[in-house]
C-alpha cells in the first residue's frame, strides 16, 4: 500500500474514531438504540473511494478501538455494534458492486444504515434470547433510512470535494 493512501485511510480512521466518541457523549435521541450513525460517513467516503476491503477493515478497526476506549470490548454492546458495521459495510458493498456509481451516497448510506439495523436487532434477538425485539422493526428501520439520508448528504458533499 503506498504511503500517500495509507495516511489518509488513517486519517479516516481518526475522523471515524472521533466521530463515535462524539456521538457517544451526545445526549440520547428520544428513542433508545437510536444514534445519528455519523461514523457511517467514513465508510461511505472510504467504499467510493478505495472499496469494500478498505471499508471494511476501518470499520472494524473503529469498532474494536471505540468499544476499548468506551470499555465495552467483547461486551453485549461490542458484540450489537460489530454486527451492525459487517452488516452495513457489507450490505453497501455489495450493492455498490451491483449498481456502481449510479448509486447515490445518499441511496448507499440509507441501504447501509438499514442493514445495520436489521443486523443489530437479529442479534440483539439471539444474545437475549427473545423475538420481543423484533417489533421494533418497523420503527427503527425508517428511523435508519431517515438518519442514514442525513449521513449519506454529508458523504456525498465529502465525495465532491475529491479529498
Amino acid at each position: 500500500m503506498e504511503n500517500k493512501k495509507l495516511v489518509r485511510l488513517s486519517l479516516m480512521l481518526t475522523l471515524g474514531l472521533i466521530l463515535g466518541l462524539l456521538e457517544s457523549i451526545l445526549p440520547p435521541l428520544p428513542i433508545p438504540g437510536v444514534k445519528l450513525g455519523l461514523a457511517n460517513i467514513v465508510n461511505v467516503v472510504v467504499l467510493y473511494s478505495d472499496g469494500f476491503v478498505e471499508s471494511l477493515l476501518l470499520s472494524l478497526a473503529r469498532v474494536m478501538i471505540l468499544s476499548i476506549f468506551l470499555g465495552s470490548f467483547l461486551s453485549i454492546t461490542f458484540y450489537i455494534s460489530l454486527s451492525g458495521a459487517l452488516a452495513s459495510v457489507t450490505g453497501m458493498s455489495l450493492v455498490y458492486n451491483l449498481f456502481g456509481r449510479d448509486l447515490s451516497p445518499i441511496s448507499l448510506s440509507s441501504f447501509g444504515a438499514f442493514m445495520h439495523i436489521c443486523a443489530q436487532l437479529l442479534t440483539v434477538s439471539i444474545l437475549m434470547n427473545t423475538r420481543d425485539v423484533l417489533y421494533l422493526f418497523p420503527l427503527l428501520s425508517i428511523l435508519g433510512v431517515m438518519t442514514g439520508i442525513i449521513t449519506g448528504v454529508i458523504s456525498s458533499y465529502i465525495l465532491k470535494l475529491k479529498l
